[in-house]
Order: C-alpha cells, then structure tokens, then sequence
C-alpha cells in the first residue's frame, strides 16, 4: 500500500462518521463463522508470547501470505510489532482447551507444553491442523486495532477436523451430507434409509451387536452384563427396581432366573429386604467381573468407533444427548 493511497482512504474513511451500537456489532461480525487460531511470537527478551485469535486470513500464494490483526490496547501488541517472525496455528476441533487457555490471563500459557521452534526461535505448538511460521512484511493501522501481513516462510498442516467459533462459541465442523438419489423403491417404503428412525435404529442394532458377540466371545450373556452393569451402578437394588431399570435404559425385561443363575455363581448375594423385597448386591467377586466386563464393552466400543475421529464421537453423542431429550419433552407433552 503506497503513502498516497493510505492517505487517501485515511481521508476517505474520517469523513465519514456512522455511530453503532458496539454489542450489536459485535454480534454481527460474530455471525460469519471462523477457525480458530494460536499466534505465537518470541519476546524482546526471548519471552514465549502467544494469544488466540479467530482474525487469520490468507493473503496470496505468490508470494505466500497472510494477514491477521490485534487490538492497539493488547498487552502483546509491541512484542508483534517488534518481532521479526510469528506463527500461526489452526487448531483442530479437539483442541478447544488450548484455545481457552491462550485467550485467559494466566501467568504463562506455555507451561508444560511441548514445544518446536522456529525462525528466532518463535514458539511453535504440535498437533495443530495446520500451522504457518512468518516473516513479518507489513503492518498497518486498521482503526483499533493493527493488521499484519506475514510472508510464510515454512509449514505444514493435517487432515484433522477444524475447530469452529460462531456467535460467540466454539463449534465444530459437520460435512453435509449429499441428499440421496431418488428411489422409487424407497419412496413407497414406510421407512427409508434416510430417516432419522431407521439410521438411529439402525446404528443402535449393529453397534450393540457389536458388544453382544465380543461379551459372547467372552462367555457373558447380554442378560448377564445388563444385570452386574445395572446392581453394579447402585448400592443394592430389589428385583423390581433392577427390572425397572432394565426397561428403562434397555427396553427389555430381566427374569428373575437371570438374577438366580448369577447368585448361584457367587456374583451376587442377597442382603437386607426392604418393604418384603429383598435387595440383591454384588459381591468381590462380582466386583471384578463387573470391571471385565466395562473393559470388553470399551473395548467393542473402540473397535466400532475406529473410523471416527475424536471430534466426531464428541459431536455424536452431544447430537444423541439433544435427540434423547427432545424425544422426552415430546412424550411428556
């Protein structure tokens, strides 16, 4: 940007003065969804310096740039104007925690990290999506706060999901999906494979067969773990309470002759009674069988979760959270 031509907008922009309420603008700009990003850049005193930042833009790929801008009233703002290098990093979706932690004040937001360096030994931070060391080329004043131009000088970036920030909260992204080829077949049937229902019963039916062959390869019944699974939650439940609970988190029965078989093996024992019921309690032993089996389910678990990645099973049980409760306030109305 030529003198003449900062000059110029300069003019431009005073004369004309526009009041806005600052909240509403705030939650205007906070409508366009973002990335998310760490800028990193070494002190005059070799100090590691680094804050969040969702105001990243490329630039150009020849040469390799890009911008992002920081508030004339930051803390930091001299050590960037200063430094010759800085560094930007794209956090991936399960990486929110660090994100909060460079946008707090604590004393050092480095501490117990992992660190690489880079040009001037700028602090650069691992497992991110991607991430770009700079040199920085140009700055320049942007009302309140300056933009800096840095020209990329090395990279390197992953096929990990990004981390999201829209109206004022972190998101993650969610590939949509292609709408299916029309089907003739499908738009006679009840129930299509792209129904809510049947992906949802679908997906329970084949993950929970998942876990029924591994606990079968083990010697368990699914009766056999619903029921340590369920004595192991609580301090002693009745046949009823026990029954109850099953239909509630399975939606099937327990027989009593289950509960027999496993008192039998010296898993449970029965206690006290309660109002002519008696309560049913797992012993040591039962214990350790109750910790077998969470470790075989967690195991099935991992197995049918393999193509998914860290940020996706976050997403999908947040989505089933919200499913099971809209279906409750459903059925309570």
């Amino acid at each position: 940007m030529t003198t003449q031509m900062a000059t110029t907008i300069e003019a431009r922009s005073s004369a004309v003065t526009t009041s806005f309420d600052k909240r509403s603008l705030r939650d205007a700009f906070g409508s366009f969804a973002t990335g998310v990003t760490i800028v990193t850049t070494a002190g005059p005193t070799g100090a590691d310096i680094g804050l969040t930042a969702n105001s990243f833009s490329s630039v150009s790929l020849d040469p390799p740039m890009v911008l992002w801008s920081l508030a004339r009233t930051s803390a930091n703002i001299d050590a960037f104007r200063n430094s010759g290098h800085f560094a930007v990093h794209i956090l991936s979706a399960d990486q929110e925690a660090l994100s909060g932690r460079f946008a707090s004040k604590v004393a050092d937001r480095f501490e117990g990290l992992a660190l690489d360096r880079g040009p001037d030994g700028i602090p650069m931070l691992p497992d991110c999506m991607a991430r770009f060391a700079c040199k920085l080329a140009y700055q320049y004043e942007g009302g309140d706060h300056v933009i800096f131009v840095g020209e990329i000088v090395d990279f390197g970036h992953s096929a990990r999901k990004p981390l999201v920030f829209h109206g004022g909260r972190y998101g993650m992204l969610l590939p949509k999906q292609s709408a299916p080829a029309a089907d003739s077949a499908d738009a006679l049937s009840n129930l299509s494979s792209d129904d809510l229902l049947y992906q949802v019963s679908n997906a329970y039916f084949r993950t929970r067969q998942a876990v029924v062959d591994e606990l079968e390869h083990h010697g368990w019944t699914a009766e056999e773990y619903a029921v340590l699974s369920i004595i192991g939650r609580e301090d002693g439940l009745c046949m009823p309470e026990i029954v109850a609970r099953s239909e509630k988190f399975r939606g099937q029965t327990i027989s009593a002759e289950i509960v027999q078989k496993l008192v039998a093996r010296g898993l449970l024992h029965e206690g006290d009674s309660t109002d002519g019921q008696t309560k049913v309690r797992l012993t040591s032993e039962g214990r350790l069988s109750v910790m077998e089996l969470i470790a075989i389910r967690k195991s099935s678990e991992a197995d049918v979760q393999g193509s998914l990645d860290p940020s996706e099973v976050q997403l999908l049980k947040h989505l089933l959270g919200r499913l099971e409760h809209s279906a409750h306030v459903v059925a309570s109305t």
